[in-house]
């Protein structure tokens, strides 16, 4: 794998390069929720067999050709090294008059997924062989009228809700027809392409998000009623009337075509639109043969309840209130919002009609184009229904970055994504995620070099050390999928500023780091012991120290590596004086140095991974980890949908698969039944997310368990096969840099055949019923007697 340059060492394009960064007028002014649209038309003298276009937009675009939308973008970044896009548009020019037309929009303001630096602005190149056309003051440029700047925020880690009279905007503003009139003027210029904030470019990284209408959702539910306050007036569409509860009547139809009746003075007529699972994407609504003044609101949902009433509680920390406002024009109106947004259910409202319209609703769903090379599939109904929630989970969670989930915050959060790349590299062998956002993580911290929990965000209360050590073993796993140990060359400053911060708060004579009271020591959602010198923390610090030290030696730094494993050491031998006298790992040391009483699994599990020793695993296997994963018991530290994971994998690596497949059908069977995985085994309804790719793990267990594939060297070299013979059948297809991995068994009668197809440069060590392994190359085939144990 070609290694990827470091901000400062990837070439601009020269025709970039002759760009200047464009905004409607003074960027230091009024530059809160500012939406500005750009034109600028051309001549071809014949259409253009290559034509590239270069172009970004701090903080978005939504990009035109001749009347045509074609994409959006750019990534998330920051503006020392903002990303662009290249887009092939040939087959979108043609001979004649030509036009370019953006749609860009700036917060003023940041959030958790974007840093604002005071301005804003627009930067395009297009290369079509002797037509080069830029960003410049040729162009024309406006700010977008009729949209109400002081708009409720849809969350606190998201963009402000779109408010938009249509009255005040010309629809056809990005056809190449429309006539200009004296609002549109030449824009202000940058100096260059590299005016600051803007100090470098960087190329995007990962391909542009796949985009498509989504099919006609139906219509669940109707109400009418009357607005009880000045409601044309507020700036929170999802304000009014929740308080005090509100339900719909059952009805039927499609989102594609609802009826609404003329309503009276101060009537509204609301309708809910379920989309079946949570989508993700820009809705977009379209009305023809409007009065005039007309109100169109929406609203979004990830649940509702049992009455058909919504899911709104507006104290709750997040403070979600996602939803948009469009006022018709007369004639036909037709409006695509501009963020997008993740949720399944959608509430339009109407209000302001005097005569009966008729409201097309519809989703330009977007993602990450994993694709789905991937397959899992067996006898069990529920296993695959949990295995194909676990993986559209994870496709609503692919957007720019690894996010969270894309409802409440579409954050980077690390931990995630560390669960998510797993689960990816399962589905289609991508790593440009994981590599992209392992920069971003890198490209933001404290003075000291502690990472940020996510990034790019303004979130200075999300910042996590036990993060930034997942951080530390992300390096390793990008190493372990592609053979690449480029991410860990490329970043080892930022290694080395992270580490001088565990050495500093560590204890000199231990090795072990404390806890630093400035930052938030997740560890995990529950109630594990974070005082002092927990050991969770220093498991994960062990850990990292002993797989970063692997990546040096790799690069041949043999100094670090030595170093850093004389750290490891001392860690490991301070830890084993937490070993009870049965084997098992205590959770800790208090600030004084005393050992805490409290033995989580996590400290068991992460105590066997790292080999402390002194631990028994039969013990902690009999006694703890067992009794958990066939029986659910366990102390009050009970490990969350995300933490289980490395239980659940470290259970399967010792021979216990069938249990973990029992475990996953009883904590997974409802989030299949809902369609995505949750934030938790029960979240709590409007507060916590329905859609987080953190705990949608069984994908890539259930594919290692009943599949039998385990890769067990870098790129895929080798793997182990030891499948799980649950009910009649399975067949797992799994992607890697060397080609597809397929496994199928069949039981019938009293015999079970097996096939595992390698691809070229892959070895198995095969190892089934606990007999004499043996290394396998290309087609292996085998009829092995069902009985055996």
């Amino acid at each position: 794998m070609k290694k990827q340059p470091d901000s400062g060492k990837t070439p601009v394009p020269p025709v970039l390069k002759q760009a200047q960064w464009i905004w409607p007028d003074d960027q230091f002014w009024d530059m809160h929720h500012c939406f500005a649209l750009f034109r600028k038309t051309f001549d071809l003298k014949a259409k253009p067999r290559d034509a590239i276009l270069y172009i970004t937009a701090d903080q978005s675009y939504r990009l035109y050709i001749n009347g045509e939308y074609i994409t959006r973008g750019p990534a998330r970044g920051f503006q020392s090294r903002w990303p662009y896009d290249a887009i092939d548009v040939s087959r979108h020019l043609k001979k004649g008059r030509n036009l370019i037309a953006i749609r860009a929009y700036n917060p003023g303001t940041g959030n958790f997924q974007y840093v604002f630096q005071g301005r804003a602005g627009l930067l395009a190149a297009l290369d079509a062989g002797k037509t080069q056309i830029v960003t410049d003051a040729t162009w024309l440029g406006r700010r977008q009228p009729g949209i109400r700047r002081d708009s409720a925020p849809g969350s606190m880690q998201l963009f402000a809700q779109e408010h938009i009279d249509l009255r005040a905007e010309p629809p056809d503003w990005f056809a190449v027809n429309h006539e200009c009139d004296a609002s549109w003027k030449a824009p202000s210029c940058s100096a260059t392409w590299h005016d600051m904030p803007w100090a470098d470019l960087e190329p995007r990284g990962i391909p542009q998000l796949a985009e498509k209408w989504w099919p006609a959702a139906a219509v669940i539910g109707a109400q009418t009623g009357m607005d009880s306050r000045d409601y044309m007036n507020i700036r929170d569409v999802a304000c009014f009337r929740y308080e005090a509860g509100f339900a719909f009547l059952p009805a039927t139809g499609s989102a594609d075509r609802i009826s609404v009746p003329a309503l009276a003075e101060n009537q509204f007529a609301s309708y809910l639109i379920d989309f079946g699972k949570t989508v993700v994407g820009c809705p977009a609504i379209s009305i023809p043969g409007c009065a005039g003044g007309e109100a169109i609101d929406t609203l979004h949902f990830e649940t509702i309840g049992e009455n058909l009433s919504p899911d709104y509680i507006p104290d709750k920390h997040c403070r979600m209130a996602f939803g948009g406002r469009v006022i018709c024009r007369a004639g036909d109106n037709t409006h695509e919002f501009c963020h997008a947004l993740g949720f399944r259910y959608m509430i339009v409202t109407v209000r302001n009609s005097p005569r009966p319209l008729t409201v097309n609703v519809v989703l330009r769903w977007q993602g990450y184009p994993l694709g789905k090379a991937g397959h899992f599939s067996c006898d069990d109904d529920a296993l695959n229904k949990i295995w194909d929630a676990c993986a559209w989970t994870q496709q609503c969670c692919s957007l720019d970055a690894y996010v969270d989930t894309p409802w409440r915050e579409q954050a980077q959060w690390w931990g995630d994504a560390r669960v998510q790349s797993w689960n990816t590299f399962h589905l289609c062998g991508d790593a440009r995620l994981l590599r992209r956002g392992i920069a971003q993580i890198a490209g933001q911290a404290t003075p000291e070099g502690v990472t940020y929990g996510h990034a790019p965000t303004i979130a200075h209360s999300c910042i996590l050390p036990d993060f930034t050590l997942i951080w530390f073993l992300t390096l390793w796993d990008y190493y372990w999928q592609t053979g690449s140990a480029e991410p860990f060359e490329t970043h080892l400053d930022a290694v080395e500023r992270a580490l001088g911060y565990f050495e500093k708060y560590s204890d000199k004579k231990t090795g072990l780091v404390g806890y630093d009271e400035r930052f938030w020591l997740f560890l995990d959602w529950t109630e594990l012991h974070r005082e002092g010198f927990p050991s969770v923390y220093n498991l994960w610090l062990l850990i990292a120290l002993e797989r970063l030290a692997l990546l040096a030696e790799k690069t041949r730094n043999k100094a670090k590596a030595l170093a850093l494993s004389k750290w490891a050491a001392k860690i490991r031998k301070s830890l084993s004086r937490l070993v009870t006298t049965d084997g098992q790992m205590r959770d800790g040391f208090t600030v004084a140095g005393k050992i805490v009483t409290n033995a989580s699994l996590h400290s068991q599990v992460l105590g066997l991974i790292a080999a402390i020793p002194g631990l028994d695993e039969k013990t902690i296997l009999e006694k703890r980890l067992l009794p958990y994963l066939w029986e659910d018991k366990c102390d009050k530290a009970v490990p969350s949908a995300y933490w289980v994971t490395y239980i659940l994998s470290f259970l399967s690596e010792r021979g216990h698969g069938q249990g973990v497949v029992g475990f996953i059908k009883r904590h997974w069977t409802r989030m299949a039944e809902h369609g995505t995985t949750w934030e938790n085994f029960a979240p709590r309804r409007a507060d916590e997310s329905f859609s987080h790719a953190w705990s949608a793990h069984p994908l890539y267990h259930l594919m290692q368990t009943l599949g039998g594939v385990r890769q067990a060297a870098p790129a895929w070299k080798s793997i182990t096969y030891a499948p799980v013979f649950h009910g009649t059948r399975c067949d797992t297809a799994i992607p890697t840099p060397r080609g597809l991995i397929k496994s199928k068994w069949r039981k019938t009668g009293n015999k079970i055949r097996v096939e595992l197809d390698l691809p070229p440069g892959v070895t198995a060590r095969v190892s089934l019923f606990g007999g004499k392994s043996q290394t396998v190359k290309g087609q292996w085939r085998a009829l092995l007697p069902a009985d055996r144990k």
